[in-house]
C-alpha cells in the first residue's frame, strides 16, 4: 500500500501580514496535489494523510476554503481517499468539536478522524486529534483501545519528546508527548514539526514538516564579509512524505518528496565589527550583487559600532535601497556600542522597533525617529526614547508597557 503523508499545510497563513506569503501556502498545497496525482499515476498512490494544521485558523476565510475544496476535489476525482486530523491551529483547545475539517468532511471531500479508524485490509489507519500535554493519559489510553491486530499506522499532531528538532516552535512543551507512553506497535504518522522528513530516533516516527518555510533559520542563508556576499545555507528542504507499507512484514519505509517552485526567502546576516561609518557604508555595497527578484529578504544587522559613533552616523536606512526587484525587505538591527553596558538596552527592545519599521516602510521622519530612539537606548535612556516614539509615530499610551521599572 502506498500512502502520501503531508501535514502543516496551514493554508490562510498570511506570514509576515503579506497576502502574497498566503498566496504561496496556498501554491504550495496545490502543488503537493499535483505531485500526488503524478504519484498515482505513476506508482499507485492509494491514500492520502493530512497529520493536521491543514488550516492556520479555526475560522478560515471563504477564499481559503475554496483552496482546500479545490485542492480535495482533484484528489477525489482521481480516486484518491483522503483522511485528516486536527491540528492546533485547526480548532480552538476549547471548543475542538467546532473546526472546519468538519466542514470538508460533511462535502464527502475527506474523511475526518478524531479517536477514530478506518481499515483498509490488514492496515489500520487510525487518527486522534491534538491535545495539551496534560491530556495526554486520556488520549493515549483511548489510542491503544483503537489499535488493530494488523498493520497500525497511528495519525498524531504532537511534539513527540525526544525528536531533534533543530528550529524553535511555539507551543512545544503545550503539545508534547514522551515517546515511552506511546505505543511501540504503530507507525506514527505525526504532524506539529515544520522540518522536513525529520526522524525521531527511538519511535517509528516521521515528520513531513510544513509545505512552506516557517521559520527565518529555514532560509537561504548569506554573510556579508568585506563587501562580498558569502552564502552559508541553502534554503531548507520542504514537501511531503511518501509511506510505502508491506502489509505482511508490517514495515513501512519512508521516501521524502520534495516539492519545487517556492519563493526563495532570503536572510541576510551583515556584520558591524567596531568600524568607523565609511568603511561599513563602502562594505554595503556587496548587497546589491545578489539577484532578489520576488524573494522575501531579511537584512539581520548584528555586532558593535565604532567609539564615538551612533546608529544613525552607519545610515543603516540606507540598506533597503540597495535590495532591489524583493517582494519585501526587512532590516532587523540588533547592535550596541562597543564596551557599553547600557547598550544592551537595544536587544530588550528591539522587536519594538522592528514592528515600527514594518509598519513604516517608505516614512524618512519615521525612520530617523526610530533611529533616533535606537541612541538613546544604547545610553540607556529609555524613557526619552519612548518620549521620541510618542511624538515622532503618535503612539501615545500604546506604548506604556515599555515604562522600564
Amino acid at each position: 500500500m502506498l500512502i502520501a503523508h503531508l501535514s502543516d499545510v496551514h493554508l490562510g497563513r498570511r506570514q509576515y501580514g503579506l497576502e502574497a506569503r498566503a498566496k504561496d501556502y496556498e501554491l504550495a498545497f496545490l502543488r503537493a496535489i499535483d505531485e500526488i496525482i503524478g504519484l498515482r499515476e505513476e506508482r499507485g498512490v492509494d491514500l492520502v494523510l493530512v497529520s493536521g494544521d491543514l488550516f492556520d485558523n479555526p475560522r478560515p476565510s471563504p477564499s481559503t476554503y475554496l483552496t482546500a475544496i479545490k485542492g480535495f476535489s482533484r484528489l477525489r476525482d482521481s480516486g484518491i481517499d483522503v483522511l485528516v486530523i486536527r491540528g492546533n491551529h485547526d480548532a480552538s483547545v476549547i471548543n475542538p468539536i467546532d473546526n472546519p475539517i468538519t466542514v470538508l468532511d460533511s462535502s464527502g471531500l475527506v474523511k475526518y478522524l478524531d479517536h477514530g479508524y478506518v481499515d483498509y485490509g490488514k492496515v489500520r489507519v487510525i487518527g486522534v486529534g491534538c491535545v495539551p500535554t496534560n491530556s495526554r493519559v486520556k488520549m493515549v489510553k483511548a489510542l491503544r483501545e483503537l489499535l488493530g491486530n494488523g498493520v497500525n499506522i497511528v495519525m498524531m499532531h504532537q511534539y513527540v519528546e525526544g525528536a531533534p528538532y533543530r528550529y524553535p516552535m511555539p507551543n512545544i512543551d503545550y503539545y508534547t508527548i514522551p515517546a515511552g507512553e506511546l505505543p511501540k506497535d504503530a507507525y506514527y504518522a505525526v504532524g506539529h514539526i515544520h522540518e522536513h522528513a525529520l526522524r525521531h530516533p527511538t519511535l517509528e516516527a516521521v515528520y513531513p514538516g510544513s509545505l512552506e518555510v516557517w521559520d527565518s533559520q529555514e532560509f537561504e542563508t548569506h554573510v556579508l564579509e568585506g563587501g562580498r556576499l558569502r552564502m552559508v545555507k541553502g534554503q531548507d528542504p520542504k514537501g511531503f512524505l511518501l509511506l510505502n507499507v508491506d502489509e505482511g512484514s508490517g514495515r513501512v519505509r519512508v521516501e521524502p518528496i520534495r516539492l519545487k517552485g517556492g519563493r526563495r526567502m532570503i536572510k541576510v546576516i551583515v556584520n558591524v565589527n567596531g568600524e568607523p561609518p565609511s568603511t561599513f557604508k563602502e562594505q554595503l555595497g556587496g548587497l546589491g550583487t545578489l539577484d532578489y527578484r520576488d524573494a522575501y529578504v531579511e537584512v539581520d544587522v548584528i555586532g558593535e559600532l565604532g567609539d564615538g559613533f551612533s546608529v544613525r552616523d552607519y545610515g543603516f536606512n540606507m540598506v533597503k535601497g540597495l535590495i532591489n526587484g524583493a517582494l519585501k525587505v526587512n532590516v532587523k538591527l540588533s547592535v550596541a556600542r562597543r564596551g557599553s553596558a547600557k547598550a544592551q538596552a537595544t536587544h530588550g527592545l528591539i522587536e519594538l522597533i522592528q514592528t515600527v519599521l514594518n509598519k513604516s516602510i517608505g516614512d524618512e521622519a519615521v525612520v530617523n525617529a526610530v533611529l533616533r530612539a535606537l541612541d538613546l537606548i544604547s545610553d540607556g535612556k529609555v524613557n526619552e526614547a519612548v518620549a521620541i516614539l510618542e511624538r515622532g509615530l503618535g503612539l501615545g499610551s500604546d506604548v506604556e508597557w515599555l515604562q522600564w521599572s
